[in-house]
This record gives C-alpha cells, structure tokens and sequence, in this order.
C-alpha cells in the first residue's frame, strides 16, 4: 500500500512539476499591468515572445504569406536586432517620407504603398497600440506618445 502511495505521487509529480514550471503558464508582465517603459529588458523579451509575435505572426502571414513565411523578430525590429538590443526603429526597417505631403507623393508614385498603407494602419497599429499600452496615432489629432508609424519605421532624414 505504502509504494503505490510513493509511485501515485511520484507520477503525479512527474506530471504537475513540468506543467508548473512551464512558462507559458506564468503570467507574461506587459501593458496595461506594466507600462512597457518600465519593463526590464527580460520582461520586455517574454512580452515579445509570449504576446506580441503570436498576435502579429498570423495577421502579417494573412496580408502576404510568401514574404511572412517565417515571422521572426527581424520582421519588425529589421536584420542583427539582437546586435542594438531590439530598439525601434530597427536601422534597416523601411524608412518613410517625414513630411505628409512626401508621403501622400509616396502612395501617388508607388504602387504598393496604398495596399501597405492600409495594411499598416487597419491591420498592424491597432494591436500593436493595444498591446504596447498606448494609443493608435492619428494624424489630425496627435498625441505624444501614441502608436503610429514612426514606433516601427525611422522616418527619412532622421539617424538610424
């Protein structure tokens, strides 16, 4: 009676002791609970991981699933993020026009702005405004600290 005792609960630990310590269980600390400035470096890695990326990966993969096949940090933070420790802008994401009018020159000229324009601003700031604790950026009403464009992109003119 006594072993059957010791294996029960030597199987019940072999089973609840991974479950428990398994990170994905834990809660993941991020906005609204933490503000994402007062995140340490850990924290802010775990939110990425655990939040963001599997929020974002099916929403870019859903716009273009050939060019968002493999949806990993560089997406978003651009090539050697680990190397300037994943700040945003990342150097090499895509720059844009720093003035309205170069970018609605931008969306006359090329003819897949329109298509990321929209993209980007239905699809992509909204969550991500919601997941980072902030709010959506709009143009005819900016407030500091809202989450639009130049979170992700370096604007032209400005250093990397």
């Amino acid at each position: 009676m006594k072993n059957r005792f010791v294996l029960a609960t030597a199987a019940a630990a072999l089973v609840l002791i991974p479950l428990l310590s398994h990170p994905a269980l834990s809660k993941v600390l991020g906005p609204p609970d933490v503000a994402w400035k007062d995140m340490t470096a850990k924290q802010k890695r775990a939110y990425m991981k655990e939040v963001v990326t599997p929020k974002m990966k099916p929403i870019f993969q859903a716009f273009d699933a050939k060019k968002f096949a493999e949806f990993k940090c560089e997406v978003c933070h651009g090539k050697d993020a680990a190397d300037h420790d994943f700040k945003m802008p990342g150097p090499d994401v895509h720059a844009l026009p720093n003035t309205s009018a170069a970018f609605e020159a931008k969306l006359k000229a090329e003819p897949t702005w329109p298509k990321w324009t929209k993209f980007m601003a239905e699809e992509v700031e909204p969550p991500m405004a919601k997941m980072m604790g902030m709010p959506v950026f709009n143009p005819k009403q900016p407030v500091e600290g809202a989450f639009g464009c130049a979170k992700c992109h370096r604007l032209e003119g400005a250093k990397p």
